[in-house]
């Protein structure tokens, strides 16, 4: 059977457990239990399933290339943050973190869920030099992992700070310090700016290489734009050490919004017409690749 065809079964499937799986640790959660087994093991089988399904959809293209469409990036994405959840997971104090990452990749399955059966358009592979397409989509797309990462940090700082203001951080075991979060805020939106700088470095000599993508007035488009306005954002938070106006509160406020800019930037690439056409294949391509 073509592995295009269950695809989206197999993506509704995966968000399922994601989202049961945080079911399972929110009710440790406000019960006061620790984590169980059972929840580890949910989280286990939905991470190696999702990379499954990856590796799947690569070795079934004809040019073994990892990266065909947004939907392989957000399943790529999905099965790098779970194995990211299950290791903080096992540290001492950060069992909680599925309380906060298990919905983001449910989201992620989703929105993959979305792009397999709604929205399909494969990259165009024919027009992009390879190794810019290559170096622009893996730093695009590890870049959004370590975005996701950040803004993750920043919900628990948020989640911690109100506990500790509410003096109820004590029967909130699982739980980091505020040192501890805004740390790894810091480390994760340094990561995430590093990869992003090259990936839009990499797309402007992408777009340069081809004036008729979008249009000759590209600098000022709004993809550009919000693209340059959320590299602007991770580049405050990763400077927050240095800077006491965004510490605290604040940084994890600005790691928030620079997700929620760069879904914003994804969401106008795969949804917006005029750059889904200019950044996929013909319609007549689209109907013969789609799951």
């Amino acid at each position: 059977m073509n592995p295009n065809a269950i695809t989206p079964l197999i993506l509704g499937v995966l968000t399922a457990a994601a989202l049961t799986a945080w079911l399972m640790d929110t009710r440790n959660l406000i019960s006061k239990s620790p984590q169980t087994p059972a929840t580890t093991l949910l989280g286990w089988i939905t991470t190696l399933a999702t990379a499954a399904l990856g590796i799947t959809r690569w070795l079934s293209t004809d040019d073994w290339q990892p990266l065909h469409s947004h939907l392989d990036g957000l399943v790529f994405i999905a099965t790098l943050l779970g194995i990211a959840i299950l290791y903080l997971a096992s540290r001492p104090r950060l069992g909680r973190v599925g309380v906060i990452g298990w919905p983001v990749m449910a989201f992620l399955l989703a929105w993959a869920l979305c792009a397999s059966a709604w929205t399909y358009r494969p990259f165009r592979l024919d027009s992009i030099e390879p190794v810019w397409r290559i170096v622009h989509l893996a730093c695009v797309y590890l870049g959004t992992l370590f975005a996701l990462l950040g803004a993750i940090a920043g919900v628990t700082y948020l989640l911690v700070y109100r506990s500790i203001k509410h003096h109820s951080l004590a029967a909130r075991p699982g739980l980091p310090s505020l040192e501890w979060t805004e740390s790894a805020v810091i480390r994760a939106t340094t990561l995430g700016f590093a990869m992003l700088t090259v990936g839009l470095i990499s797309g402007v000599v992408v777009v340069t290489a081809e004036p008729g993508r979008l249009g000759p007035d590209w600098w000022f488009s709004p993809k550009v734009l919000l693209a340059a306005i959320t590299w602007l954002v991770f580049a405050l938070a990763m400077n927050v050490r240095h800077m006491s106006l965004f510490r605290g509160k604040r940084a994890a406020w600005l790691a928030i919004t620079g997700l929620i800019l760069l879904l914003t930037v994804h969401g106008l690439v795969t949804a917006w017409p005029a750059y889904s056409d200019a950044d996929n294949n013909s319609p007549t391509q689209d109907a013969e690749a789609a799951p």
